[in-house]
């Protein structure tokens, strides 16, 4: 894969205007995810010094960018502790998306509070849309590389 991607890059010159509107609009979503992520974690911390130890959320979010390929994952774990040698350490179990953009996280998000259910599905709200951007991007980022592999095949 990656001697396909260095064969690939090598055939568009470094200033394609293609490639760096792709680029522009895959940090675009990046940083609009950033902030959502950000205010989340705002939010939270911020509800967690209102509420007793009882009422706080378990879930968190956050954002993993991928090296080459122009793209990024938002993804949900929940938050746990264990107590280990007398220490409590935390640990966190990811969710699995499944298929299309969204979480479901009905049967996750059984038992958080209230205010920290309404959280999160807000944001994935709107995360469910970042995610079908920008696997659109990708998807056109797919096609313009193979069509730069079509036509180079034909002029050699």
């Amino acid at each position: 894969m990656s001697n396909e991607q260095h064969t690939e890059n090598a055939e568009s010159p470094p200033d394609d205007p293609i490639l760096s509107w792709m680029q522009s609009q895959s940090e675009q979503l990046h940083a609009h995810a950033r902030m959502l992520v950000d205010d989340y974690w705002r939010q939270l911390n911020q509800k967690h010094k209102q509420v007793s130890l009882k009422e706080r959320g378990h879930i968190g979010v956050r954002i993993r960018r991928r090296d080459t390929s122009l793209t990024f994952s938002i993804e949900w774990y929940r938050m746990a502790t264990l107590r280990q040698n007398g220490q409590n350490k935390p640990i966190c179990q990811y969710l699995k998306k499944g298929l299309g953009h969204r979480y479901s996280l009905q049967r996750t998000l059984r038992g958080e509070p209230d205010w920290s259910q309404r959280l999160v599905e807000d944001l994935e709200d709107e995360f469910a849309r970042l995610r079908k951007q920008l696997a659109l991007l990708g998807k056109l980022r797919d096609a313009y590389r193979q069509l730069q592999m079509a036509m180079h095949s034909n002029s050699a």
